[in-house]
């Protein structure tokens, strides 16, 4: 499966790590980039990086941050559009083969215990 995940991640022209930075920033456009390596737990340093492949890609770009001259937000641009939309797709095919026999009774029931260990890692 994860092999499936990557050649269709590939077939968008963006790599795995790209593709998770990608969905963090349209999740949370205008980001830092200490709040995106966080998020995807890898050092500043790392995530500048891949920012700088993507700004370079033209997938996103960087603004300053109003309050904060040293700072600056990480946005997608409209080039990351169909990438998104791309990836939107491969995520929902993926999540129905993962799902697929379970009820929709057995789909809540999983999430509910996914988030409690979630939860529980937070602690």
């Amino acid at each position: 499966m994860r092999r499936d995940f990557d050649r269709a991640v590939d077939g968008l022209g963006v790599t795995g790590s790209q593709w998770t930075l990608l969905a963090v920033v349209s999740g949370s456009p205008g980001a830092t980039q200490r709040t995106i390596a966080e998020a995807l737990e890898m050092t500043e340093a790392a995530a500048g990086r891949l920012i700088d492949r993507m700004v370079a890609d033209g997938l996103l770009e960087r603004r300053p941050k109003p309050d904060d001259r040293r700072a600056h937000c990480i946005y997608p641009t409209a080039a990351a559009d169909p990438v998104l939309a791309g990836m939107a797709a491969i995520g929902a095919e993926h999540e129905e083969r993962l799902l697929a026999g379970l009820s929709a009774t057995d789909r809540a029931e999983l999430s509910r215990l996914l988030d409690q260990i979630a939860a529980n890692l937070q602690t």
